[in-house]
């Protein structure tokens, strides 16, 4: 009798476990740079995934199943990124993959899994030479803009601003910065803007003096930078401290904050995907929720990590299995509800499959002297407008 009785208790204990604690977790691997030049938007895409991730077990897993999120750090190098993706693959056995940010270092990253076609949620870097490379493949999901995108938005951006003809460049030399600068100077000269200075420097650099004197004798009407948020931080300080201060000093957002700039940041504009300020359909209640949860500013590379995790698990629970095949259908054909608006993966310009943001979503930010931010351009999600010029 106590055998049995203890059976039944055994029976019912195991009854009230949650389905999802009786599944094998998926698990997801995540390579960003955590550490390095480029961990500022490493860890902002890092918040996001998590924070989805988050969500989805909160409300009982994915399929009945926990997510996991199996992190590693490529440090933004090439031959790390390349042995974190062997190991995700092969030893950690993960069911698909979210993340990525650094061109160079992404690259090497999806050379040496392109053999095992994961389901990979390409969350940042804007290389045109990946789409070529990676993008035709059924198993490659791109969620950022490319950098044509995003240069011809910036172009756009720069034509809208009454006086402005000369632009000075600064670019990160690796794929990134060397990608932007030069479809920056196509669509410059198409829209008949003058590039008086078109500079490379490398990314973690800790003097750009050199540079910053260089535009002060040139005395450009906008002073460009095609860097990670590291640097674009930095020449911000450094044109502060030296006394240098451009008509207008425009950035490519890259994971920084307001807050991260200081005084320094005063009227200097940042070309992004996304703003908590812009008047998207329903983003005030999602900002609220995810600026609770994080304690603070929720900034545009975060919100790159959200949806490309969110969009994924979405795909999953239209498939209603953990069916690779069903999963990257769902992917390809559905409507996605994101901070975005409501999106869709669709063909891009240059022969990717499966992009999701375009230069027809970019906006442009002011930071102001009083420590907010407002968007200033496109006319239909601003909320102010521009300061020019800034000094």
């Amino acid at each position: 009798m106590g055998r049995i009785l203890a059976s039944l208790l055994a029976a019912a204990a195991m009854a009230a476990v949650p389905a999802m604690a009786q599944q094998p977790p998926l698990r997801i691997g995540v390579p960003l740079p955590l550490t390095g030049a480029l961990a500022g938007g490493g860890n902002q895409i890092l918040w996001g995934i998590q924070y989805a991730a988050g969500e989805a077990n909160d409300a009982g897993g994915l399929l009945g199943r926990k997510i996991e999120l199996v992190v590693e750090d490529t440090k933004g190098e090439p031959n790390t990124s390349a042995t974190v993706a062997a190991k995700l693959a092969t030893q950690d056995k993960v069911d698909a993959f979210v993340g990525g940010f650094g061109s160079t270092s992404d690259y090497a990253l999806l050379n040496a899994l392109q053999r095992f076609e994961p389901i990979f949620m390409h969350a940042g870097s804007s290389s045109v030479r990946l789409e070529e490379g990676f993008g035709k493949h059924d198993w490659y999901y791109h969620i950022y803009i490319w950098d044509y995108h995003r240069q011809k938005a910036a172009v756009t951006f720069f034509k809208s601003i009454p006086g402005a003809k000369t632009l000075a460049i600064a670019y990160e030399d690796k794929l990134y910065g060397t990608d932007g600068s030069k479809f920056t100077q196509q669509y410059a000269k198409e829209a008949g803007l003058e590039v008086v200075m078109n500079e490379p420097y490398r990314a973690g650099t800790p003097d750009f003096a050199p540079i910053l004197n260089r535009v002060k004798g040139l005395d450009p009407d906008i002073l460009f930078i095609i860097g990670y948020s590291g640097d674009n931080i930095q020449i911000a300080r450094q044109a502060d401290q030296l006394g240098i201060k451009p008509k207008l000093l425009v950035t490519q957002g890259a994971g920084e904050k307001r807050s991260d700039f200081g005084p320094a940041g005063d009227n200097v504009v940042v070309i992004d995907l996304w703003s908590a300020k812009q008047t998207t359909p329903g983003l005030a209640d999602w900002v609220k929720k995810a600026e609770a949860k994080r304690g603070g500013e929720v900034v545009s590379s975060a919100v790159q990590g959200y949806v490309a995790m969110r969009t994924l698990i979405d795909a999953a629970k239209a498939a209603g299995t953990w069916d690779r095949g069903k999963i990257l259908a769902g992917l390809a054909s559905m409507t996605f509800d994101t901070p975005y608006g409501k999106v869709a993966y669709t063909a891009s310009e240059m022969g990717g499959k499966h992009q999701l943001i375009t230069d027809k979503s970019m906006i442009a930010v002011q930071y102001k002297p009083d420590g907010g931010q407002e968007v200033v351009w496109p006319a239909d999600k601003a909320a102010g407008k521009i300061t020019y010029p800034a000094r």
